[in-house]
């Protein structure tokens, strides 16, 4: 539920903590990310003038509720000149925005996308999201929601097309996303860790990707308290967090998604890759489609990034058949709201 001291570990123990983003070690058979269409709903151009730093990621501050809360934002180089899709990435517990950016290394789809890339941090020490939610806890959806507010309200961006997508812990909050946020999100990724939250009442069919490994031990496909949550470091806040997960088989998750978004066809399976089946339900509401990648022995990691391979001792095996950035943007650049 966790993408774990994952990032933390291999940082320390010599790996790569950064990634170039054109050099993810994936092979050409990978979805491509290709242009994303724009909808009618789009702004036909954006002003240029803005002297705004492109191309990297810049440190940014933003106020909660009273709450300074903190996020990282990538404008790729075509920001500007025409109203960008947004896609908002959730780090696992304990590697922090940092962790994620190395792990996903998604600049390089976002430039071929054209898309604004936003790392928001995670509370404490020990960074985590309030996925659940408790009360008790920071208010992670409400984060999430004012920064959405934010990014529409302050750049070049397309409200019709912001994307939540999440790994771990990160997934759990993109769930939690698509419930109580179908009104600002035009569809969720979630790799590692898709939950079926309760109660959850969207307002609107949102489309749902999700990415497992078979032989994940930090969230184990068969929805079993994985072995590994225990190796990790917690703290009375990270703890009340993970209390209350409903913890449940990544394709009854799935299944759940597709109920709920009213999918009328039975599921398709396909094999894209040796160790890799695709499950899709169509004929869904909205066509808000529920697709699932699912990774014959793969572990606690991010399809295709280098980084994830590097972390193998702790996180499992990568596969690198698919590369989920591609898969992801392959999947949300077809959803607006």
């Amino acid at each position: 539920a966790v993408a774990v001291a994952l990032v933390v570990i291999p940082a320390c123990s010599g790996a790569p903590t950064a990634i170039s983003s054109t050099d993810r070690g994936v092979p050409a058979t990978s979805v491509p990310a290709t242009a994303v269409p724009t909808p009618a709903s789009a702004p036909s151009a954006c002003g240029t003038g803005e002297a705004l730093e492109r191309g990297v990621h810049v440190a940014r501050r933003l106020d909660v509720g009273g709450v300074e809360r903190s996020y990282k934002e990538y404008l790729p180089a075509s920001y500007g000149t025409t109203a960008a899709p947004v896609v908002i990435q959730l780090h696992g517990y304990l590697s922090g925005a940092d962790g994620q950016i190395a792990m996903s290394a998604i600049e390089s789809t976002a430039e071929a996308g054209g898309f604004v890339v936003l790392s928001p941090q995670g509370t404490g020490a020990h960074p985590f999201w309030n996925a659940v939610p408790h009360a008790d806890l920071p208010d992670d959806v409400g984060f999430v929601r004012t920064l959405i507010d934010d990014v529409v309200a302050q750049r070049c961006v397309d409200p019709a097309r912001v994307y939540v997508v999440g790994m771990s812990n990160g997934a759990f909050l993109a769930s939690r996303v698509a419930c109580d946020l179908a009104d600002r999100v035009a569809g969720v990724a979630a790799v590692a860790g898709l939950l079926d939250p309760q109660p959850c009442s969207p307002a609107r069919p949102v489309p749902v990707l999700a990415v497992h490994g078979t032989g994940d031990r930090f969230v184990p496909a068969d929805g079993s308290h994985g072995p590994a949550l225990d190796t990790l470091a917690w703290d009375p806040a990270s703890t009340r967090a993970f209390e209350g997960v409903p913890w449940a088989p990544v394709r009854s998750s799935v299944a759940a998604w597709a109920t709920r978004n009213g999918c009328q066809a039975a599921p398709v399976e396909t094999q894209v890759a040796a160790a890799v089946t695709k499950v899709a339900h169509g004929s869904c509401r909205d066509g808000a489609d529920v697709v699932l990648y699912e990774v014959d022995g793969g572990g606690h990691t991010w399809p295709g990034s280098r980084f994830s391979a590097a972390s193998a001792p702790v996180l499992g095996a990568t596969t690198t058949e698919i590369d989920a950035d591609a898969v992801m943007w392959d999947f949300l650049r077809e959803h607006h709201r």
